[in-house]
């Protein structure tokens, strides 16, 4: 099979095939869910011809991208993951770093990585797994690809006399260890809704989920786990229930965004009893359990899917046209791969309802808004959306009480401002 590539994807390709042949130095192409990420891996690949080895987050993201190089007709692609029980390595080798990490020496000859995701890679895994496979192989051209390129990043500071700790949104080219330099390439949401490439979204906004006193975890990525679990248990799943009800004739798909396999199972059982099709699925359920939810939910048998952190990353369903968003997040990255689920294009769909009920959309703006951009009179990447730039703002601020903790903090680092 053959594709044509779209406008965006051409530059994309060169962009990355300039910068692997030209510089040892990491570097991102940014490309929104839906844009057509593996058939840009694949033409990298088709084009460059060299060996080149494709890292990948999940079982489910490296077989749909091992599929797309497999469909131009390429033969010498292989799996090394002990998910898929493989240990394949030809000139372009899928793998998940931790099937290959112990393993440098299988994969010497290899001078190029492409490496998908690569939001994902927290600095401590930068540093540790990736960056000393990197080094043992001797391969510094890193292309890196994704769609969310910035991440959740801990802040303390001290004012008058007293240490805060919050939170902030950073691109990955700003977090310490700075491994990735640069984007060299950055197609935006915005530009594949005016090509005609993606869905376009229409959001639903329900005032009566006040979010503002949850609590923020201990990581500060995100709301407290036991928070969420209060917080949907006081009646509101009865009102999440109701609301769904009212968009149930409008939609065919309906995945239901949700904090905890509690709220998912209440949620599902709750529909149900509304004489609606409904259920959950979650990482506890087995493989076999999985897969057929999944397949009978793509097939409208099950309408309304109530998800917990299984269908979040690399589940595409062009079909989708329902997202419910009861998950709160102050994550950036997580609103966008919740709602980009719903973004691709599909004969006979004409938009994608997101049903916010959880002021998401209100605390970071419509997906669509999202962008790259230069700080003002320097040269810093930022990230705005309608309500301005969402980089380096506080997210939440919390007093720190605990005396050892304070010591422990300001006398491990010199980076905490006074």
């Amino acid at each position: 099979m053959s594709y044509v590539l779209r406008d965006y994807q051409v530059k994309a390709v060169e962009s990355g095939i300039h910068n692997l042949n030209n510089y040892a130095s990491p570097f991102v192409l940014v490309l929104p869910t839906g844009s057509g990420k593996s058939l840009v891996i694949s033409d990298i690949c088709h084009k460059l011809n060299e060996p080149i080895l494709i890292l990948q987050p999940s079982k489910e993201i490296l077989e749909q991208n091992y599929a797309k190089l497999l469909s131009y007709g390429v033969t010498d692609v292989g799996i090394y993951s002990a998910s898929f029980k493989s240990r394949d390595i030809q000139k372009f080798t899928y793998a998940t770093i931790g099937s290959i990490f112990g393993k440098p020496e299988l994969f010497m000859h290899f001078k190029k990585v492409i490496l998908d995701e690569c939001h994902l890679l927290s600095p401590k895994n930068i540093t540790g797994m990736y960056n000393k496979f990197f080094t043992a192989i001797g391969c510094k051209n890193v292309c890196g690809l994704t769609a969310t390129p910035y991440r959740l990043v801990q802040k303390y500071y001290q004012e008058n006399g007293n240490l805060w700790y919050t939170a902030h949104l950073s691109t990955i080219n700003r977090i310490h260890p700075f491994f990735f330099k640069k984007f060299s390439h950055a197609t935006s949401i915005q530009d594949l809704l005016n090509g005609g490439y993606l869905c376009p979204l229409e959001y639903k906004f329900y005032a009566d989920f006040d979010t503002s006193n949850i609590k923020i975890n201990t990581t500060g990525a995100d709301y407290d786990e036991d928070e969420l679990e209060r917080f949907w248990s006081d009646g509101r799943l009865e009102k999440l229930s109701k609301v769904i009800g009212e968009v149930d004739t409008q939609c065919k798909h309906n995945l239901i965004f949700c904090s905890s396999v509690k709220q998912a199972k209440n949620c599902s059982e709750m529909l149900r009893k509304m004489g609606m099709s409904a259920d959950y699925v979650c990482a506890k359920h087995s493989d076999e359990e999985r897969e057929s939810l999944i397949r009978r939910f793509r097939s409208g048998e099950i309408k309304h899917m109530c998800n917990v952190g299984v269908l979040t990353i690399g589940f595409d369903f062009p079909e989708l046209d329902c997202i419910t968003l009861a998950r709160p997040t102050i994550s950036l990255a997580l609103l966008y791969q919740m709602v980009g689920r719903g973004l691709r294009i599909a004969q006979g769909k004409t938009k994608c309802l997101v049903i916010d009920i959880t002021e998401n959309i209100k605390k970071l703006g419509r997906i669509e808004t999202i962008k790259l951009a230069k700080e003002n009179g320097g040269y810093k990447d930022i990230v705005v959306t309608e309500i301005g730039e969402v980089t380096g703002k506080p997210l939440f601020k919390f007093k720190m009480k605990d005396a050892e903790k304070i010591n422990r903090i300001i006398g491990t680092t010199n980076k905490v401002p006074a």
